[in-house]
């Protein structure tokens, strides 16, 4: 079973993947995808220095981020950075899971990998909605909208 200190720096380290993820799917997106992506980083650096904040409370050293990670597959289009994206909110889902696995029941890192959990379950079906909708054509014969 995995410790609360361990599930907090377990979910610090995919925080700070997302941060890097979201910039980088950021600048491969444009209107309303673009503006969920920001507002998808500006919550995600929220969470990660919450989490960094619960692990300095606890008396750990929060885990730095790396100076950057590799995306999964390569990210040069709006439809990449979505799928991206996805992958990445499904990554928060398991780090959310783990967390309210290791706390106790009432206990404020239960409510918050709940609540976390719910947040990332609905973003990844925002933008899984959004690569459908990019690989789908309106209708069958025509070229996507």
């Amino acid at each position: 079973m995995t410790t609360v200190v361990g599930a907090l720096q377990a979910a610090l380290a995919v925080s700070h993947e997302m941060v890097y993820g979201y910039g980088l799917a950021a600048a491969h997106l444009s209107g309303k995808p673009y503006a969920a992506a920001l507002a998808a980083l500006a919550d995600t650096q929220a969470r990660r220095d919450r989490l960094a904040g619960l692990l300095r409370e606890r008396g750990q050293v929060p885990a730095a981020a790396a100076p950057a990670y590799a995306p999964p597959s390569p990210v040069a289009t709006a439809a990449a950075a979505t799928a991206l994206c996805v992958l990445l909110e499904h990554a928060a889902e398991g780090a959310a899971w783990d967390l309210v696995a290791a706390s106790a029941s009432g206990d404020e890192l239960r409510a918050l990998g709940v609540r976390w959990l719910g947040v990332a379950a609905a973003r990844a079906a925002q933008w899984a909605g959004k690569a459908a909708a990019a690989r789908e054509p309106a209708l069958p014969g025509q070229p996507p909208t």
